[in-house]
């Protein structure tokens, strides 16, 4: 082999080598001149041990701004990554951490740390638990209230953090089941029907259930469907959650399916079929329709009264 040859291999494996040797952690993400790392936290502990996590922020622009670190929660439904608004302290990166430390402030070209320590509950749940570390740089405006900075708007990014909670030996068991105990709603409805799901968390970590409710009208042979929100139950409780069907039709006969999942993947299925019939508002016709009938029942009788009067006087006999 020549020394060219020979150079060419060296320098491959060299890449290589660094490609897939070098730290995750020295990576970070950039946007605008701005960059926060690692952009991956991968840690596991035991309840009631605590961690501490250094990120570290570059301001590579021109221009000075501060730095707004915080952490949020999410989880992701129908392909959308939504604010966890619902959080629990036992499953809830974002409740267990702390912004120990901020630079506050960064001057052009300046770097500095954010430390953030993660608090775990002695009664947090086994699993794997995600959120997001996410910082803010925004531009610094002058007395006047005028940006001096090139860039107008604030620039966000984000670390992703997984925390793998164990229990106290160390051993990651996760069990994820639950009962479904009623899914679906009253054959007879007078007014707008509303759709009952009732579900106990028998697992050790909590659940995220969703789903979705088809409808078909068969008098007009018309389909429709709703969403039933994202919920969590925790483990060993029970949740209900009602959802009322607000655009149902004045009178139908309705059949259809909830669908329900707590993984994405498996799902309970729960036929049913109803009958929407206004009673009250019938009632009500009726009531009215019986008032008029009656007012002309009795109009009529007072017509033959007076005939009868009048056709007794023309018969009366004359002195």
């Amino acid at each position: 082999m020549s020394n060219f040859k020979r150079n060419i291999v060296i320098l491959i494996v060299f890449i290589l080598g660094w490609v897939l040797l070098w730290p995750a952690g020295v990576y970070a993400v950039d946007l605008n001149g701005f960059s926060l790392g690692p952009p991956i936290i991968d840690k596991t502990i035991k309840p009631g041990e605590s961690l501490e996590q250094v990120f570290i922020v570059n301001n590579l622009s021109q221009d000075a701004v501060t730095v707004e670190p915080y952490v949020q929660d999410y989880n992701v439904d129908k392909g959308k990554w939504n604010k966890v608004k619902d959080s629990d302290e036992r499953w809830s990166p974002m409740k267990w951490a702390t912004i120990e430390s901020t630079p506050g402030r960064l001057g052009p070209g300046e770097s500095g740390q954010i430390l953030v320590k993660f608090n775990i509950p002695k009664d947090a749940e086994a699993g794997e638990h995600t959120t997001y570390f996410k910082t803010k740089f925004v531009p610094i405006t002058n007395p006047e209230g005028e940006s001096s900075a090139q860039i107008a708007i604030a620039s966000e990014l984000g670390s992703l953090v997984y925390i793998k909670v164990t229990d106290e030996l160390g051993n990651l068991n996760i069990n994820r089941s639950w009962t479904l105990n009623q899914a679906g709603t009253g054959f007879w409805h007078f007014s707008k029907p509303v759709f009952t799901i009732k579900a106990k968390n028998t697992g050790n970590v909590h659940l995220e259930v969703k789903g979705n409710i088809e409808l078909k009208d068969i008098l007009r042979n018309q389909t429709a469907n709703l969403n039933v929100p994202l919920f969590n139950i925790l483990p060993d409780k029970d949740k209900e959650i009602q959802i009322p069907w607000n655009e149902a039709p004045f009178l139908g006969y309705i059949q259809g399916e909830i669908q329900l999942t707590y993984d994405g993947k498996n799902f309970e299925e729960r036929p049913f079929s109803f009958l929407i019939v206004p009673l009250f508002t019938l009632l009500g016709v009726i009531l009215i329709l019986g008032a008029v009938i009656l007012t002309v029942l009795l109009y009529i009788n007072s017509l033959r009264k007076r005939l009868a009067e009048a056709e007794g006087l023309q018969n009366k006999p004359k002195d």
